[in-house]
């Protein structure tokens, strides 16, 4: 059914031929996930988008950067799934009239998907610059330069999303090529901020060593570790969601091969627009804490209108 290769490799369908009910089952179970996303997706980024608006403290180039990844996967969440839904139905309707849809899914998903990958990249490295250059890191990195980055980051992906309709195959290896300069790059800043935690940790351990008792050394020592391993969390994150179809779309455009499960490392990569707001709430302390904050005024609020409620 599909008429080109960015249709095979996102529609997972040969042409010409009609679907099986393997092939159906698979469309219907990536439609049902995609449906499930939306709202968890729109609802994480809102809250984050809305908590920075309402806190100007939190309007810092670090967080800048963090609005600039929520935008792009609210977007995911409003637009990049519900025309994936609407091109399976029409697909598994019989339907021939999806081309345009399909033609704006690759255009959003290129936009978004780009963006969302590349912004993730220049948070890991804003935390390795916060770390490595702590006294020198407000001059380094102010919130217009933040702002530039973001906005290069959608200009860019912008030019590259409508590039697609003329050089599919061109467009989507150089997609390729981002991505993959995304994971090389994160992989160095994560593997740097990694170090540098455990140096800091092994600083600590040494200053608390000659005064705190055998029990409180043990539990430094598994604290560290957790502190650590938790940096590489959004490192693991984004190459699990992103790394499979990134492999799926090369193979795709260079030996003309897909398979039906491939629909599904494209939901694993939609699905990392729905993790990233909760991912940040959880480890940003801040943000977390305005989170709360709103979350109580609003408990607080359906307490008071239960009560008035109940007293009429």
């Amino acid at each position: 059914m599909a008429n080109s290769t960015v249709d095979m490799m996102l529609d997972g369908l040969e042409s010409d031929e009609e679907s099986s009910p393997f092939e159906t089952s698979v469309i219907i179970t990536h439609s049902v996930l995609n449906a499930l996303l939306i709202p968890i997706c729109i609802a994480g980024n809102v809250l984050v988008l809305a908590v920075v608006w309402r806190n100007p403290s939190l309007h810092t180039p670090s967080i800048i950067l963090l609005c600039s990844l929520a935008v792009s996967d609210l977007f995911v969440g409003f637009l990049v799934l519900p025309v994936r839904i609407a091109i399976a139905r029409l697909i598994l309707s019989g339907s021939s009239s999806y081309s345009s849809l399909s033609q704006a899914s690759h255009v959003l998903i290129i936009q978004l998907c780009c963006v969302s990958l590349e912004t993730m990249t220049a948070i890991s490295v804003d935390r390795y610059l916060v770390l490595r250059y702590h006294m020198r890191y407000p001059n380094m990195m102010t919130s217009r330069r933040a702002t530039c980055v973001a906005a290069t980051f959608w200009c860019k992906n912008f030019i590259l999303s409508l590039l697609i309709i003329w050089k599919t195959n061109a467009i989507l290896l150089a997609a390729v090529v981002f991505a993959a300069l995304c994971f090389f790059i994160s992989s160095i800043t994560y593997n740097a901020i990694y170090r540098i935690v455990r140096h800091h940790q092994h600083q600590i351990h040494a200053q608390q060593q000659a005064v705190q008792s055998m029990n409180l050394e043990q539990n430094l020592k598994i604290k560290a570790k957790k502190r650590a391993a938790n940096t590489f969390i959004y490192y693991i994150c984004m190459l699990l969601c992103y790394f499979p179809s990134t492999v799926s779309t090369l193979i795709t455009v260079t030996y003309k091969k897909h398979w039906n499960i491939g629909l599904y490392f494209y939901t694993i990569m939609f699905m990392n627009s729905a993790i990233n707001p909760f991912l940040y709430i959880w480890r940003n302390r801040e943000i977390r804490r305005a989170v709360l904050k709103i979350l109580r005024k609003i408990l607080s609020r359906t307490d008071e209108e239960d009560l008035n409620n109940g007293d009429q």
